[in-house]
């Protein structure tokens, strides 16, 4: 066994197992050192043992059974590319990332019209109780919710309009890009701001989260020049999902 320091040694134990991980030596389905012969193998005691298959347990890495050891996890997560879900013709980007891990995609929603609270009031620029349309969408990695949007869209904006349920007419499920420019409001710019976070109880029940499992939120707002034209949280299970943005450097 490596040599490790005294300090947080739970962490160096659960950084040894990760990496065995995600290099291969072990595999999914391979079952793990008990406590017992972990505390053996690095000269600490069960319980530091026991916090480092916590640790990596949280990280999504493996599953544990009570009783039954721990396993390591088919671990493959979703990678979002952010650029790819605001292109003129989006195509279905999460149907792509979700066949991308070799799972099977699908989404619920529900659409309905709501009052601004003063959170969305803010972001779109807004009184608070103006009217939205709000559309809430679920969506699922071989029925395995990974992914909540909450979407509100100014009414003032979209009603009377082709768009104004974001789930009906002839751009059902298009992208925010093609959907607004329909109208005239081509989005010219979409802000995106991320924090992670413990859930919510009602969040760990509609991501059907492991315990201690973090979640990724995301503030979304899409601006129409200086006008925000739609909102949105999106919540991810940080355990499914892994974030790439690309940026574009300015020529000298």
């Amino acid at each position: 066994m490596p040599e490790l320091g005294s300090d947080h040694m739970y962490e160096k134990i659960a950084g040894v197992l990760r990496d065995q991980i995600l290099i291969g030596d072990l595999r999914p389905g391979s079952r793990l050192p008990t406590q017992a012969q972990l505390s053996d193998d690095f000269h600490v005691s069960r319980t530091v043992a026991r916090q480092a298959l916590d640790l990596i347990e949280a990280e999504g890495l493996i599953d544990r059974i009570q009783g039954g050891g721990a396993f390591v996890r088919r671990y493959q997560p979703l990678l979002r590319r952010s650029a790819l879900h605001y292109r003129s013709d989006p195509g279905a980007p999460f149907a792509e990332e979700t066949l991308a891990s070799e799972r099977v995609p699908r989404y619920s929603h529900r659409t309905y019209p709501d009052r601004a609270g003063a959170d969305i009031a803010k972001r779109l620029n807004i009184r608070v109780g103006d009217d939205v349309m709000r559309t809430i969408y679920t969506s699922y990695a071989d029925d395995q919710p990974v992914m909540i949007v909450d979407s509100c869209e100014p009414l003032a904006i979209t009603r009377g309009t082709p768009i104004e349920r974001p789930e009906e007419g002839p751009l059902l499920g298009a992208g925010i890009v093609p959907r607004f420019t329909s109208i005239g409001l081509r989005p010219t710019a979409v802000v995106e701001r991320l924090r992670s976070r413990m859930p919510r109880p009602s969040e760990i029940e509609a991501l059907e989260l492991r315990p201690g499992t973090p979640i990724t939120t995301i503030v979304r707002i899409s601006y129409c020049g200086d006008t925000p034209v739609e909102t949105a949280d999106l919540l991810l299970a940080a355990d499914s999902y892994e974030l790439e943005y690309a940026l574009k450097v300015d020529p000298e």
